[in-house]
Parts: C-alpha cells; sequence; structure tokens
C-alpha cells in the first residue's frame, strides 16, 4: 500500500458507517472488563471518553476512528497501554493517546497514518503538510533562526520576495511549535526588534519550579511570557535582550528556591498597596524576618507579590494590612530600634509615659520575648525618640524574686532541670538562679527557685515559666 525500503506489518484500519433506511446510531459504548470507551451519543457531538488499562494500542485507535468517522493507520508493533481522558474532542484524544506512547501522525485526507517519528519522516515524508504561516511584524528569516535555535525537526522555506510568509513542513506536534513561537514574537511590539542583534531566544534554566510554572509568574507580574518546548519541561525560553533577560533572570532567583520545589505547594499572591510604595513595605517585611520573597516591578510602585508559605503569605499580607493606612501617607519614617536590656513590652511601657505627639510604636508577637521595637514618627522626631529609647533601654538595680517552685519530693532535681531549660530559652546564665532546700512549713515538699535580675528580666523569666506551662497558649497570660 506504501512504497519503502522496509516492509511493515500495517495494520489498516478502516471503519466504516453506515446509515441506510435513516438509522441513526444513539449510543455506543465499549465495556472489556475495567476498560470502558464511551463513544458519542449523537451526530452533533464529537467528544469521547476513554478509560482503558493494559489495552492493545490498535482496540482504542479503532474506537477513536469510528468516533471521527474516518482512517487511522497504525504502522508501530503491537502495544499495550494504560490511558483516561474524560468527554475530550476525538482528535485532541488520539493526540494525546499518541503523546503518551512516544508517536506522532501524518493526517492525509480521511486518513490518518500513526507512527514513530522517524518512520513518518523516513517512509512518509511526502504525507507530511506543508503549512503556511502568515506573518505581520517580524520578517520570515527572524522566524527561521529562531526555529534553528529552538532546534525544532522541521524544513522551512522563505521567499525573499514574500516578506509576510514562511512555510513549514513537520509533523503536527512540531508546527504547533512553530504556531506558538509565532505567536510569541509576531507583535507589534517587536516590530522594531527583529533586526537588532541584542534579540533573540534565549533559554532560562529552571531547578526548582517548572518552566510551566515559572511562565504561570511572568503571567501574573504582566510581563511577556515564553515558550516551553515539551522535551525540557525545566526551560522556558525567552525573547528579550540582555536587559530584559537580566530582569527575568532576577525575578528567577526569587521564585526559583528549594520551598518552591514542584513537590510542594506554589503560591504566589499579588498584593496591592493604597497608602506606602512598595520599597516602604518590604523595608517593614524585611525588617520582620517575614519567611515571604517580594518580587517588584519598578513600573508598579504600589504592587508587590508575596510568594512562600500559606502560612507566611498570610503574615505578610495581616502586616500589610496594619501599616498601608491613610495615617502613613505623610512624610513620617518607620524606625527599628534593637533592644538590648528591656524587652519592645517594657520599651512601650516606658516610652509611653514620655508621650510624646505623632509618634507610634508597633510590637509584634510576643512583645514579652522579643527585643525589637518598630517606632512611627515624623520625620524631625526620629534621632529624638531613639535616643530616648536607647536612655530607656537600661537595667535596673537587681533584686532577688522567686520564679518557680516544686512541691515534688524530687523537687530540686526538677528544678534544676527546669532551670538549664530557662537559661536555654532566654540567655540569662544558670548562675543567677538559686535553688532552695525544703522550706515546706509543714511534713510535704515546697522547693523554691528565685533569681537575681532586674525587674523586667525577672518578668521576662516569669512569662517564659508560663510558656512553657503552656505552650499552646497564644500570649504569657495565667
Amino acid at each position: 500500500m506504501f512504497k519503502g525500503r522496509k516492509t511493515y506489518v500495517i495494520f489498516l484500519l478502516v471503519i466504516t458507517i453506515a446509515v441506510s433506511f435513516n438509522l441513526t446510531i444513539l449510543a455506543t459504548e465499549i465495556n472489556t472488563g475495567f476498560n470502558t470507551i464511551s463513544l458519542p451519543k449523537d451526530s452533533s457531538s464529537s467528544n469521547i471518553s476513554i478509560n482503558v488499562k493494559n489495552a492493545d494500542i490498535r482496540d482504542v485507535l479503532s474506537a477513536i476512528a469510528v468516533s471521527m468517522e474516518t482512517n487511522i493507520i497504525y504502522t508501530g508493533q503491537p502495544l499495550r497501554v494504560d490511558f483516561s481522558v474524560q468527554d475530550v474532542p476525538c482528535e485532541d484524544a488520539l493526540k494525546y493517546l499518541l503523546k503518551t506512547v512516544g508517536m506522532d501522525y501524518i493526517k492525509n485526507i480521511n486518513t490518518y497514518i500513526v507512527g514513530t517519528r522517524n518512520v513518518l519522516t523516513q517512509d512518509f515524508f511526502s504525507n507530511i503538510a506543508i503549512t503556511k504561516f502568515n506573518l505581520q511584524y517580524i520578517e520570515p528569516n527572524i522566524i527561521a533562526s529562531q526555529i534553528e535555535a529552538l532546534s525544532l525537526p522541521v524544513q522551512k522555506v522563505t521567499l525573499d520576495a514574500n516578506k509576510n510568509a514562511i512555510w513549514v513542513q513537520g509533523l503536527p506536534n512540531d508546527l504547533s511549535k512553530v504556531s506558538e513561537l509565532i505567536s510569541l514574537l509576531d507583535r507589534v511590539e517587536n516590530a522594531d526588534k527583529g533586526n537588532a542583534p541584542d534579540y533573540a531566544l534565549t533559554p532560562i534554566d529552571t531547578t526548582y519550579i517548572s518552566a510551566m510554572q515559572f511562565n504561570a509568574v511572568l503571567a501574573e507580574l504582566g510581563l511577556p511570557k515564553g515558550m516551553i518546548i515539551e522535551s525540557n519541561p525545566m526551560t522556558l525560553w525567552i525573547y528579550g535582550n540582555n536587559n530584559e533577560i537580566s530582569k527575568i533572570n532576577d525575578i528567577k532567583s526569587k521564585i526559583d528556591i528549594p520551598q518552591n520545589a514542584v513537590t510542594s505547594s506554589f503560591i504566589l499572591q499579588k498584593k496591592q498597596l493604597k497608602f506606602l510604595t512598595y520599597s516602604e513595605m518590604a523595608d517593614i517585611l524585611n525588617q520582620l524576618n517575614i519567611n515571604v520573597n517580594i518580587v517588584t516591578l519598578e513600573r508598579k510602585m504600589q504592587t508587590l507579590w508575596l510568594n512562600g508559605s500559606e502560612e507566611a503569605v498570610e503574615l505578610a499580607v495581616s502586616i500589610i494590612d496594619q501599616f498601608d493606612i491613610q495615617d502613613h501617607i505623610n512624610d513620617n519614617v518607620f524606625a527599628f530600634f534593637k533592644l538590648k536590656n528591656i524587652t519592645a513590652k517594657e520599651a512601650q511601657k516606658r516610652l509611653s509615659y514620655l508621650e510624646p505627639e505623632g509618634v507610634k510604636t508597633y510590637t509584634f508577637n510576643f512583645p514579652e520575648l522579643v527585643k525589637t521595637i518598630l517606632v512611627y514618627c515624623p520625620s524631625g522626631y526620629r534621632l529624638y525618640i531613639l535616643n530616648h529609647l536607647e536612655k530607656l533601654d537600661v537595667a535596673i538595680e537587681t533584686i532577688k524574686v522567686p520564679v518557680d517552685y516544686s512541691d515534688h519530693a524530687s523537687g530540686r532535681t526538677r528544678l534544676k532541670e527546669r532551670r538549664d531549660l530557662i537559661s536555654e530559652l532566654t540567655g540569662i546564665p544558670t548562675s543567677k538562679f538559686t535553688i532552695s532546700d525544703n522550706v515546706s512549713r509543714d511534713d510535704n515538699y515546697h522547693f523554691i527557685m528565685y533569681l537575681e535580675e532586674a525587674p523586667e528580666k525577672i518578668q521576662y523569666v516569669k512569662d517564659i515559666i508560663k510558656w512553657i506551662d503552656n505552650p499552646t497558649s497564644e500570649t504569657a497570660s495565667p
């Protein structure tokens, strides 16, 4: 039937749908064990559902041929497949099936010739269609050079007399990639770039996220999308100059990280600011060590994108909502102050005694423990407030106060274990703690552990002890 140097066992699957006496096939369903192929219920439908396991590919192709009312010639060896699609166009089902087994097809009028790429290109080359692609903004030689850069296995023809078209001969999957490439490049904004020597398709390799995910990030940021070759799902091809590629690589460095590995969830949330700029907000989030990646674009001063775990992104959004308010739109500034001797809660209380006008202080989770305070004040007040904070950040004279106890016979040993943990959590040396003998008023046991420190540090330890006794509490309240 076909000419070639080799002889192939060709399975000709010719299915003829005959309609006699106005008889219409209303429904067809093939059931074999767990394998099910549902054909269109009426002539107006062209979709098919297939769910087969360990089925002969020739049987599946036969069912698709019935649904498409066409002929399929299979040139390969017998092969068993697992395949499932639901309610998709018949030709799409054929494409998906062949993609799973590494095959392609050539369409010749009402016949599909199915086989490997080598067989189709060597023995059926004359049947491979030549497709004309019309161009509007860039010349065909630009498309031709980028096809070569992508190593697409197609034959291309350009004519000097026709600057608005390129002819390409190739298999359907390859032609679809050429079409995608032309859609990527043949745009009005590229009209003046085509002959620019620094504009070219550049591969950007990803490590932890797929090229498809990175492409979606670029689309979310409003940047030109790239192109993906199925044989390399971790490479995105971008058309641009060195400066544009550099910006995209900068975005990739923030997104293509181990935390966003393809095996884990990937979150990129856009946050629109109302009063602050992205640089101001990014400074706040960075100072607070919020575990999110911040992506910004120069042309969008009040927009940022947050990438990280769901919990981290939610925390960042909550903090943004606290600071992105109208009160912060004037010339006031934020200032972080790292305390040495007192906690943020104590610093906030001491600063409130000054009652400075137009000054606000912020503490975040666990103010009884952290030693960083954020001050919002007029720019002229900044040095004044920071100077006062430095003077207020002093340790008061030490006192001795009981901080913990045990009523157990082995109370001393238990208090030593708790002392070591408290020392590890607070940084206060164990030498500052003293554990008494049994000081019970009766025959029971009562051991006391007291601390010799400044009052604010003693309160700090007491808060830590409350958290030790109730670790899931949100505050140090009893």
